[in-house]
C-alpha cells in the first residue's frame, strides 16, 4: 500500500468516524424525542381510560357489570390509537381485563412495566427492535385512593417509524459526509504528497544535474525537509566542484609526472650516449686542435691563412665546451650537500658576470635580505646554476644594456633568489618550455643553460620558474627548502648520487 494511499484510508476514516458518531448522537437525541413524545401521549390515552375504569374498578375487584364494560373501554382505547394492546389491573397487578389489536388473547401473567427513557443510545437503538413496544401507564383513582391501573403498548411500527424516517435521513447526511471526506482527504493528500513527490522528483535528479533547489512549501514540517533538502543539494554541488577540481589537478600532476618521466627517459638515453660522444668527438677535437696549433706556430706573422686557423682553434674551443656543458647536464652528477649560507655562493656568482656585464653595459645589484635560512646545499652545483641565470640576463641585455637585480629573499619553509632583467622579456609560449633541453630563442644558443638550472633547483628539493612578458623583462625565481626542512633535499641529493 502506497503512502498516498494509507494516508487517504486514514484521513477519509477519521472524518467519517468523526462525522458518523455526531450523526448517531443527533438520531439517538430525535429517537429519546420521539419515544418521549409516544410515552406523553400514552399516557394522556390511558389517563382518558382509566377515569372510565374508575366506574367499575374497586379495590380488590370489579363492580357488577364491569368484566363486560372493561373489555369494551379498552377495544375503543385500541381501536382509536396505535397500540398493540391495552390492559386494566388491580392495585395488585392482577389483570382485569386485556384487549389486542390483532384479537389474540393476552399473555398470562404481568403487563410490561412502564416505560423509562434510556440513558445510552445503544439502549434507545435495542428498543425500536424490542417487540413490546413502548408501554404508558395513568392509574385509576376511586374515593381518592389507587384502585388500579390503565397499561397501553404502542404498535412496534408506530415506535419505529419515525425512527426508520430518521435512518433514512441519517444515511443521507452519512453518505454525504463520506463523500465530503473523500474529496477533503483527497485534497489534503494532495497538499501533503505534492512536495513529497517533488522532492521525490528533484533528489532522482541529483544524480544528473547541479543546483537542484526546491520552492518552500508552507507546510512547517515540509518546509524544514525541503530545507535540509536544499542544504544536502548545495553541498553535493560543493562536493562535486571540489571533486572536479580536485581531478583537475590529478590529471595536471599525472600530465606533470608524464612530462617528467619522459624528460627522465631522454636524460637517461642522452646519459648513456654522452660518454661514448664526448669519448670519440673528444679525441677528434684533440686532434684538429693539435694540428691548429702547429699550423699556427709555422705560419708566418703576414700569411692570409692565419686568421682561418684562428677561426679553426676558436670554433674548436667552442664545441669542447658545447661537449662539457652537455655532458655535465646528461650525467648523473654526485651531490654534495652541506648546511651553508646562500649569499657566498650568490655574490660569487654575480661577481663572475663582471666583465661580460661590463661589455654589455648591464649595471648588476644585489639584495640580499638579513637573516635568511642556511641551505643544505652543493655550493658548486648552486653556483653554476645561477651563473647560467646571470648569464642568460646579461645576453637577453646586450643589445641595449640595463640592469640585472638579483635578491634573496625569505619565504615559508625557506627562501627564494630572484634574477630579475629589464631586458626585451620572455614571450608566453616560449616560457612554457624555457626549462626544457634544447629548447633556446638565441641564434648561437644550446638550450641546456636553463634545463641545467632547473636541474639544480630539483637536485636541491627546490623549484624553479619564470615570469614576464615581451618588452617588460623577465624574472627568474629558484624556490630552495631551508636546511631545517630539507629532509627532501637530503633524499633528493641521495637519489642524484
Amino acid at each position: 500500500m502506497t503512502l498516498r494511499l494509507k494516508l487517504f484510508v486514514l484521513i477519509a476514516g477519521v472524518i467519517i468516524f468523526a462525522m458518523s458518531g455526531v450523526t448517531a448522537v443527533a438520531l439517538w437525541r430525535e429517537l429519546v424525542r420521539g419515544q418521549e413524545l409516544l410515552l406523553r401521549e400514552g399516557v394522556a390515552l390511558a389517563s382518558t381510560t382509566a377515569t372510565g375504569a374508575s366506574h367499575w374498578v374497586r379495590e380488590g375487584g370489579v363492580d357488577p357489570g364491569g368484566p363486560e364494560a372493561l373489555p369494551a373501554l379498552l377495544e375503543r382505547l385500541v381501536s382509536s390509537a396505535p397500540l398493540d394492546r391495552a390492559w386494566i389491573v388491580d392495585s395488585a397487578g392482577k389483570v382485569l381485563a386485556c384487549v389486542s389489536r390483532t384479537g389474540e388473547p393476552c399473555p398470562d401473567g404481568v403487563p410490561p412495566t412502564e416505560f423509562q427513557a434510556a440513558d445510552w443510545p445503544l439502549q434507545t437503538l435495542s428498543r425500536l427492535v424490542r417487540p413490546e413496544g413502548i408501554v404508558a401507564s395513568a392509574p385509576i383513582v376511586r374515593a381518592g385512593a389507587v384502585v388500579g391501573a390503565v397499561r397501553v403498548d404502542f404498535t412496534h411500527e408506530e415506535v419505529v417509524g419515525a425512527a426508520r424516517d430518521l435512518a433514512w435521513g441519517a444515511a443521507a447526511v452519512a453518505a454525504f459526509w463520506i463523500a465530503l471526506g473523500h474529496l477533503l482527504a483527497a485534497i489534503f493528500i494532495r497538499q501533503v504528497t505534492q512536495p513529497l513527490v517533488s522532492l521525490a522528483s528533484a533528489a532522482e535528479s541529483l544524480a544528473e544535474e547541479r543546483g537542484v533547489r526546491l520552492e518552500e512549501p508552507e507546510d512547517r514540517e515540509l518546509v524544514d525537509l525541503v530545507r535540509a533538502f536544499n542544504h544536502m543539494s548545495a553541498r553535493l554541488d560543493e562536493r562535486r566542484a571540489e571533486n572536479q577540481r580536485l581531478i583537475a589537478e590529478l590529471e595536471e600532476r599525472v600530465a606533470q609526472k608524464t612530462r617528467e618521466v619522459l624528460r627522465a627517459d631522454r636524460l637517461a638515453t642522452l646519459g648513456g650516449i654522452a660518454a661514448g660522444f664526448a669519448h670519440e668527438l673528444g679525441n677528434s677535437l684533440n686532434v684538429i686542435r693539435g694540428y691548429a696549433a702547429v699550423t699556427s706556430r709555422e705560419l708566418p706573422d703576414d700569411s692570409p691563412h692565419r686568421s682561418d686557423v684562428e677561426a679553426i682553434r676558436r670554433e674548436v674551443t667552442r664545441a669542447a665546451g658545447l661537449i662539457e656543458r652537455f655532458l655535465v647536464f646528461a650525467r648523473a652528477r654526485t651531490v654534495h650537500p652541506l648546511v651553508q649560507p646562500v649569499e657566498p655562493i650568490l655574490r660569487e656568482a654575480v661577481e663572475v658576470l663582471g666583465p661580460a656585464a661590463a661589455h654589455a653595459k648591464v649595471e648588476r645589484a644585489v639584495e640580499v635580505e638579513p637573516g635568511l635560512p642556511e641551505l643544505l646545499a652543493d655550493a658548486e652545483l648552486l653556483r653554476q646554476a645561477f651563473l647560467n641565470l646571470g648569464v642568460n640576463a646579461v645576453q637577453a641585455m646586450q643589445d641595449r644594456g640595463g640592469k640585472l637585480t638579483v635578491r634573496a629573499l625569505r619565504e615559508p619553509g625557506g627562501l627564494v633568489v630572484e634574477f630579475q632583467d629589464t631586458g626585451p622579456g620572455i614571450d608566453p609560449d616560449a616560457a612554457a618550455h624555457v626549462f626544457e633541453p634544447f629548447f633556446t630563442t638565441k641564434a648561437t644558443g644550446t638550450g641546456l643553460g636553463l634545463a641545467i638550472v632547473r636541474q639544480a633547483a630539483e637536485a636541491h628539493g627546490g623549484t624553479v620558474e619564470v615570469a614576464g612578458a615581451p618588452g617588460a623583462g623577465a624574472t627568474f625565481r629558484v624556490h630552495l627548502p631551508a636546511a631545517e626542512a630539507g629532509a627532501a633535499a637530503d633524499a633528493a641529493a641521495g637519489g642524484a648520487g
